[in-house]
C-alpha cells in the first residue's frame, strides 16, 4: 500500500470544484471526480479522506465584491518582495505574479482572495480533526440482543450481548483505537495505520484480520482467538504473536497469558446463537444464560459451580436449557416469572439453581 501524500490530500481539500462535488453541491464535474481515482489508484486513501471531510464541513461559499478585491489588494500589495517572504504566501504570490503576466491584475487578485480562503478552510479542517480525534463514540449492545458496528476506517465490529465498544468519530492519522467491554468479533480492514484494542486484559495490535475478544468484566479470564491474518498480544511492554487457529488466554488474577491450539469456531459461533461449550463450568454457563436471556440466576450451592461440562446451545429457550441441565445433572431449578412495577418497569425473570442430592453427578452433557 502507497505511503500517504500529504500534498495530494491538501491539493483536493483546497480545490473549490473538488469540495462543491463532493459535499453534493455542484454536479457539474461529477464524470471527471468520479473517476480521478481510476486515474490515480495510489492515491485512493488521500482521496477517500478528502470526501470524508467535504461531506463534514458545510462552509458557504463567499461571493467577490470590487471592494473585497481591492480591500485584499491593499494586505497583499505591498508583501510580493522576495527577500521579506519565507512562507507559504510567498511562494503562492511569486508564481501568481507570473501568471498575472499573461492574465490580468484582477485574476491575480481573485487568486489571493481563494489562496486566503483555502488556508482557513485547512485551518478549519485541522481543528475539526483534532476534535473528532477527541470526541469518543460508545455503542453497546443491550442484554439478550446482538448488533454490528461500522467503524470510522469501515471495518466491522459485531458486540456480543452485554458488550460495548468506545472509538473516536475520526481515526487519526497515527493510530486506529478502540476498547471494549464483554465480547466483540472484529473484521479489521487493513492499512498502514496500526489498529489496537484495548481492555482490561492484554493490549491487541492488529494487522488487517478477523478475531473474537471474550472481556467480560465478570469473567477470571480474557480469551482472543485469532481465525485469520495476524494480531499480537502486548503485555508488560512484551509483544507476543498467535497464527489463526490460537487462542490466547490471559488469567486476570496471575496477569499471564497463555496460547494454544483450539477450534476457533467455538468462541465466535455465538454471533449464529450457538455456543459450543468443551469443559466449561457451571458457573460460566450461568453467566451466559444471564446475559443472552436477561435473567438473574443465583446457584444456592456454590460448589455446583465448579462441575464442567461438554454442551452446544443453539438457539433454544432458556427453559428448554434449564430442563437439558437437570436432566445431565444433578440440579433442580425454581423458575419465577417477571412481574411489572406500578411504573410499568419490570424485573428481570428470577431462577434459582440447587443440588439435587438423590443423584449421582455427572460431568457432561
Amino acid at each position: 500500500m502507497s505511503e500517504w501524500n500529504q500534498h495530494i490530500f491538501e491539493e483536493l481539500v483546497s480545490n473549490t470544484q473538488f469540495m462543491e462535488w463532493a459535499s453534493g453541491r455542484d454536479f457539474s464535474n461529477a464524470e471527471y471526480w468520479n473517476s480521478w481515482v481510476g486515474n490515480n489508484p495510489a492515491h485512493f486513501r488521500e482521496f477517500k479522506e478528502a470526501v470524508k471531510i467535504a461531506k463534514t464541513l458545510h462552509f458557504r461559499g463567499t461571493s467577490i465584491e470590487q471592494s473585497d478585491i481591492q480591500y485584499q489588494w491593499s494586505r497583499t500589495s505591498g508583501k510580493i518582495n522576495p527577500d521579506k517572504q519565507g512562507s507559504a504566501l510567498k511562494v503562492f504570490l511569486l508564481r501568481a505574479t507570473k501568471i498575472a503576466a499573461i492574465l490580468s491584475i484582477p485574476i491575480l487578485l481573485v487568486s489571493v482572495w481563494l489562496f486566503n480562503n483555502q488556508l482557513s478552510l485547512k485551518e478549519k479542517y485541522a481543528d475539526l480533526l483534532h476534535n473528532k480525534n477527541e470526541k469518543k463514540i460508545t455503542v453497546i449492545a443491550p442484554i439478550g440482543a446482538r448488533i454490528t458496528v461500522d467503524l470510522p476506517d469501515g471495518s466491522k465490529a459485531w458486540l456480543n450481548s452485554g458488550s460495548e465498544i468506545t472509538y473516536p468519530v475520526v481515526f487519526n492519522s497515527d493510530e486506529r483505537r478502540v476498547s471494549i467491554k464483554g465480547e466483540a468479533y472484529f473484521k479489521i480492514q487493513k492499512d498502514v495505520v496500526p489498529f489496537y484494542v484495548s481492555s482490561l486484559g492484554p493490549e491487541i495490535k492488529v494487522y488487517g484480520t478477523e478475531f473474537n475478544v471474550n472481556a467480560y468484566d465478570d469473567e477470571d479470564i480474557e480469551t482472543v482467538a485469532l481465525a485469520e491474518g495476524k494480531i499480537s498480544l502486548i503485555l508488560n511492554g512484551k509483544e507476543e504473536f498467535i497464527v489463526p487457529g490460537q487462542v490466547s488466554i490471559f488469567d486476570k488474577t496471575k496477569r499471564s497469558v497463555t496460547i494454544e491450539n483450539s477450534d476457533v469456531n467455538n468462541y465466535s459461533s455465538w454471533r449464529e446463537g450457538k455456543y459450543i461449550l468443551r469443559d466449561t463450568p457451571l458457573s460460566a454457563i450461568l453467566r451466559i444464560l444471564q446475559r443472552q436471556h436477561n435473567v438473574n440466576i443465583r446457584l444456592l450451592d456454590p460448589e455446583l459451580g465448579n462441575n464442567r461440562y461438554n454442551a452446544t446451545i443453539n438457539n433454544e429457550s432458556l427453559e428448554q436449557i434449564l430442563q437439558l441441565l437437570t436432566i445431565s445433572a444433578p440440579i433442580k431449578y425454581t423458575y419465577k416469572h417477571r412481574e411489572p412495577h406500578a411504573d410499568g418497569t419490570w424485573e428481570p425473570d428470577q431462577v434459582e439453581i440447587f443440588a439435587d442430592k438423590t443423584r449421582i453427578i455427572k460431568t457432561k452433557i
